[in-house]
């Protein structure tokens, strides 16, 4: 079933990457607009570049550290989860310096709440589709390459084991939690890094923008304006994104490990738990987490396709509570259908 689960990660991508090109077709607006906009997503760009190509040589010595002190699947499982925060964290910052103008000279023209949301909402489901992708992408694979082709879920595996350094622990689990710790590196260094460069750069501006020369709040003629919203982009988009990214990840391996650790203590003190229990617990939460993707896809597109509306707040909650809705159903006939013939679960 991993292999065709494998294809929902890679369609919501897709998705993403519809809404991307989608937004790109709008209207800028009037040349100031273009040219404060254009001065943002540059800023932004040049300071996430710089950032990711620092935090690249942290994510490959922390790599060998984690190879030598563990195991090496956990080393090259940790790189893949900075790059798929890292991925998601990009994708969803330049999204929103491409759609912020966008949603601004819709607002302009139109004067309508509705279509202006739309185009929000579609920009920032770029983000929001991104992490859900990347994520579940990245642990999928993870599955694939070490759980299944490397057989760290093979019965004789589910074992705690000791390296030579006498550190104990069940091989999938620290995979596992190697790629959660890459997704968390990335989502550090975007929340701090770009956390301290846009409160500098806002002090800035009212210390001399507003003190000294009087200009008004979030006036573009101030640089440290640009400045500051170069660093709200990296900082509360990139950062944001990757930060959700780890915390989704978090989530749904800690069920797994709980699962492993559980089945194997139980197992050697109690009474043994069979291997098909096992199995299907640890990918349970996977399955879980893929049709609650589904459902937000369906959330999304009942918003970006429904036609204008003058109470928009009805629409976002409509598109809400049908997802949480769905998600319930599809999860219901997820549990009788997948959990049926596990022994001990009727």
């Amino acid at each position: 079933m991993l292999y065709y689960v494998l294809i929902i990660p890679l369609f919501a991508l897709g998705f993403a990457m519809f809404n991307y090109f989608s937004v790109l077709k709008l209207d800028e607006g009037t040349e100031k607009m273009k040219e404060v906009a254009l001065a943002i997503r540059e800023g932004a760009k040049t300071f996430v570049n710089h950032e990711y190509k620092t935090v690249g040589l942290y994510v490959v010595f922390i790599a060998i550290i984690l190879m030598i002190v563990t195991d090496i699947n956990v080393g090259i499982a940790f790189i893949m989860g900075a790059l798929m925060s890292g991925s998601a964290g990009y994708i969803g910052m330049k999204m929103a310096t491409y759609a912020n103008v966008r949603v601004s000279n819709m607002a302009r023209k139109t004067k309508d709440i509705g279509k202006t949301l739309k185009v929000a909402f579609q920009g920032g489901s770029v983000m929001g589709l991104s992490v859900a992708g990347f994520a579940l992408l990245g642990l999928i694979l993870v599955y694939i390459i070490f759980g299944i082709w490397k057989g760290q879920l093979n019965k004789e595996n589910i074992v705690v084991v000791r390296n030579w350094l006498g550190i104990s622990y069940i091989p999938f689990a620290m995979t596992i939690s190697g790629y959660a710790l890459g997704c968390s590196i990335i989502a550090m260094f975007d929340r701090v890094g770009g956390g301290i460069y846009t409160k500098a750069a806002d002090m800035g501006a009212d210390l001399v923008g507003k003190t000294e020369l009087a200009l008004p709040e979030d006036d573009p003629r101030n640089p440290a304006t640009i400045a500051d919203n170069v660093g709200d982009n990296v900082g509360d988009v990139a950062g944001l994104g990757a930060d959700l990214l780890e915390s989704y990840i978090g989530a749904i391996i800690s069920s797994v490990i709980l699962v492993l650790y559980a089945s194997f203590l139980i197992s050697r003190d109690v009474k043994e738990i069979s291997y098909i229990t096992t199995f299907k617990l640890t990918l349970y939460p996977l399955f879980f987490t893929i049709l609650g993707l589904i459902s937000s896809m369906v959330g999304i597109l009942y918003v970006i396709f429904k036609k204008g509306s003058d109470n928009p707040h009805k629409e976002l909650n409509i598109s809400l509570f049908s997802s949480a809705i769905l998600t319930i159903i599809l999860t219901f006939f997820l549990s009788i259908f997948y959990l049926k013939d596990v022994p001990g679960m009727n």
